[in-house]
């Protein structure tokens, strides 16, 4: 093994007593490099463990130039794997945002539905009682002109 080559065979505790991911750097001053560092944000209650891996990269750059591009297009890969998860998400975060204005519409449609059957119901009802009523009153009329006559 080289001098440069970095076994890890137990990750590192961070702080937190939590196991620290391996991560990778993407920045343009450490591409590609490895480190440990705690998961949670330092902004968000992290203890802001971090450690390197990998040595600087500075190292093989000048005696590999081939890393360096190497280096460079993982970055690159990295970066666009980053935003492919981000649209992800997106797109996920949209599919929620869609199914909570479907379940919502869907009420409202059921809501309406059972206000149009109302609606029927009482016009029914209506046409019942005038349909009754007609009769009534011709039985009515019959009754007082024959009275009437008498």
């Amino acid at each position: 093994m080289s001098e440069n080559s970095v076994t890890i065979e137990v990750p590192d505790l961070c702080y937190c007593y939590e196991f620290s991911p391996l991560r990778t750097s993407r920045t343009p001053s450490n591409p590609g490099r490895r480190f440990f560092g705690c998961e949670v944000p330092k902004e968000n209650g992290g203890c802001g463990y971090f450690r390197w891996i990998d040595p600087k990269p500075s190292i093989y750059v000048h005696q590999y130039p081939e890393v360096s591009s190497l280096m460079i297009r993982c970055k690159d890969g990295e970066n666009l794997c980053d935003r492919l998860k981000q649209k992800l998400k997106d797109v996920e975060q949209e599919t929620d945002t869609l199914c909570v204005k479907l379940k919502d519409t869907e009420e409202k449609l059921i809501a309406l539905r059972q206000k149009l059957k109302k609606v029927k119901l009482e016009r029914e009802y209506a046409k019942l009682k005038l349909n009754g009523l007609v009769p009534l009153l011709l039985i009515d009329l019959i009754v007082n002109w024959f009275f009437n006559m008498v």
